[in-house]
Parts: C-alpha cells; sequence; structure tokens
C-alpha cells in the first residue's frame, strides 16, 4: 500500500447527539468512525471536536509516508536480500510462512500493532505443532523482523525481543547397540536403496546426515590408508576447517567402490524431506535419529581407546564441551579402561 489521502473529518449523525470524527488508521489505512464525547449543539464542544480532527490530521500526515509498511509487502523480499544461501533462505521462509499464517489468524498486518502479549500467544499458538525450542526459534526470527521494521521506520519498539524465553535442553541422543544396528538395516532394506547407503556411511564415518552426500573425486582410494574429505555442514564457507580429510577402513573403501554412483555421488540430494523419511524408519526400527550414528561413532571411538583429541579430528570437533556432549561412555566402559592402569599392590604389612 502506497501513500494514501490523509484528512481526517467531523460528522454529524443523525439521532446522535456527539461528533463522529472519521479518520484513517495510520497503521491498516482504513477509514474508522468514532464517536467523541463532544456535543453538536455545544459551540465550545465544536472548537474542541475541530481541534481533535486536526490533531488526527496531522497524525496521519505524519506517518503517511511509512503507513505501507505491512509485513506482507517487505518481508518477502528482506528474505532474498539476507539470506542468500539457498539453505538458509529455505529455514528462514518456511519461519516466515508459519508466523505470516499466524498473523493472519490475529488479524495483524503491521509492525505497529504487535504488542508484547504477541509473544506468548505466539509462543502458545506455535507450541501446539512443534517443539519448545523450534518455537522458540521462530519467535526470535519474529524479533528479528521487528528490528528492521523499526530499522524501516515501520515501527518504534520491539517488544518481541523484550520477551525472554530459555532453551531447553536438548532430549541426549543414545548410542545404538549392535542390536539397533541390526534391525535399523533390516528395516533400511525394505525401503529405497539411498536409506541403507546413507545408514552405513553414517555409522562409518559419524558425519551427519547431510555430510554423508559427497563426490567420488573426495576419496583416494590409492591411498595405503584410504582417505576420504568431508565438507562440515556446520562451518561457514570462509571458515579453514570446512573442508576436513579422515582416513576410513580398506573394508569400507571396497563398500564404497561398489556403489551405483549417481552423477559421481554417494547418493542423491539430502534434503529435509529425505531427513524427515530417514528418521522415521530409524525411530520405527529401534526409536532413534540420524544423529544417533553420530553418537554411536564417537562413544566407539572412545571405548577402543583413542583419545579424545584423535576423535574430535575424525568428527572435526573444535569444542570439547560440544564433543562431551556426544560421548556415551558408562560404568562399565570406566572400569575396563581403569583394568589397564591398575599397578600391582604391595602387601600388607604383618600385624605384631
Amino acid at each position: 500500500m502506497g501513500q494514501f489521502l490523509v484528512m481526517a473529518s467531523l460528522r454529524e449523525r443523525k439521532g446522535s447527539p456527539y461528533f463522529t470524527i472519521r479518520y484513517r488508521d495510520i497503521d491498516s489505512g482504513e477509514w474508522l468512525d468514532e464517536t467523541t464525547r463532544y456535543r453538536v449543539d455545544n459551540p465550545q464542544d465544536r472548537i474542541k471536536a475541530n481541534r481533535e480532527r486536526v490533531k488526527r490530521t496531522e497524525l496521519e500526515k505524519k506517518f503517511a509516508p511509512v503507513s505501507g509498511g505491512e509485513f506482507s509487502s517487505w518481508v518477502p523480499l528482506y528474505l532474498k536480500e539476507q539470506y542468500p544461501k539457498p539453505s538458509s533462505f529455505k529455514r528462514y521462509s518456511i519461519a516466515w510462512t508459519n508466523l505470516n499464517g499466524w498473523l493472519l489468524s490475529e488479524k495483524i498486518r503491521h509492525p505497529r500493532e504487535i504488542k508484547y502479549e504477541h509473544a506468548s500467544r505466539y509462543m502458545a499458538w506455535r507450541k501446539e505443532s512443534v517443539v519448545h525450542n523450534t518455537a522458540r526459534l521462530e519467535l526470535k526470527f519474529f524479533g528479528s523482523l521487528m528490528s528492521e521494521a523499526i530499522r524501516r521506520e515501520y515501527a518504534d519498539r520491539n517488544v518481541i525481543a523484550q520477551y525472554r524465553v530459555h532453551k531447553k535442553e536438548a532430549p541426549l541422543k543414545e548410542e545404538l547397540t549392535d542390536d539397533d544396528i541390526d534391525k535399523a538395516r533390516r528395516l533400511f532394506k525394505k525401503r529405497s536403496s539411498w536409506m541403507k547407503t546413507v545408514f552405513e556411511i553414517l555409522l562409518q564415518l559419524g558425519c551427519r546426515f547431510g555430510e554423508a552426500r559427497f563426490h567420488k573425486s573426495q576419496i583416494d582410494f590409492q591411498a595405503i590408508q584410504p582417505l576420504i574429505q568431508i565438507e562440515d555442514s556446520k562451518r561457514k564457507p570462509t571458515d579453514p576447517r570446512k573442508m576436513f580429510t579422515v582416513p576410513i577402513s580398506k573394508e569400507f573403501a571396497a563398500y564404497l567402490k561398489e556403489l551405483k554412483w549417481e552423477d559421481g555421488y554417494a547418493v542423491p540430494i539430502l534434503d529435509g524431506s529425505r531427513n524427515q523419511n530417514f528418521n522415521s524408519v530409524i525411530k520405527e526400527a529401534c526409536g532413534a535419529t540420524s544423529h544417533s550414528c553420530r553418537v554411536t561413532f564417537i562413544t566407539r571411538c572412545h571405548r577402543a581407546g583413542l583419545t579424545e583429541a584423535q576423535v574430535m579430528r575424525l568428527v572435526n570437533h573444535s569444542s570439547t564441551e560440544v564433543h562431551k556432549i556426544y560421548t556415551r561412555l558408562n560404568v562399565g566402559d570406566s572400569s575396563a579402561a581403569l583394568s589397564k592402569v591398575v599397578l600391582p599392590l604391595l602387601p600388607l604389612p604383618e600385624t605384631p
């Protein structure tokens, strides 16, 4: 909506002793009629009513240049400019679709209509269909849109950013047992072939789901110890550790050689829908997710005696705090490690 003609006016309604003021709402652009407390038959009230009309007109003039800042008029283009990376654009476009659906249900079109209470109302509405942390992430996105609205002079304050929602600790992803792995393999055999391939890659490399798609040229089959180069999906393109190389077993290298490479890639494009389909299968098999494969790889590496630094290198972790989240060593593992370092005891002295 562009600039509109601004001019509040006084009206006398038949059967009413009070003036009615007709004015343009500065947020929605709609014409509204409001009954005043000023009487038509009172000369002093007529003066006061006219002052109110002038005040409304000046207010309309002040905000008319930015009164067209409805969310739908600028957010879509803002997303394209702000998130040029396809994955980020898709992520926040989905967030905007959800948020916009809620705004429409609340009959909210303009940033100036947003109140502090809307933050809690959005959280309550969104948590009916998604987990707490997802709703919280979308609320933070809502806050970023309000900050942009202020920069564009579509709003004067960001009440959404003032609302604090604590992040809930994500449930621990458990290690897969041998029985879990067998169950998943049997079920994956009945599904699309790429699923079984991805499952084996995740178990052997401990990589994330999206990282299981790599090109054949990223593997050095000729090295004495076969090597594979992986692209870390969590790191920025400018990060020197975005691409990292790790060794793979000769058995796994032989397995990869036998794959039916599609356009040079081990598996097709692993988008969000494929991730959901994959997780639905592994959940059905053993109640886990793709991330449990990463937990399993890291834990078994530690159990096999690798140092923390060695395992962090294999999965490209740079923070020991993050790395510890993935380790599921138990008391039995500690006992086994202790048995390797226990020194022989001296005999107790004889009692006199």
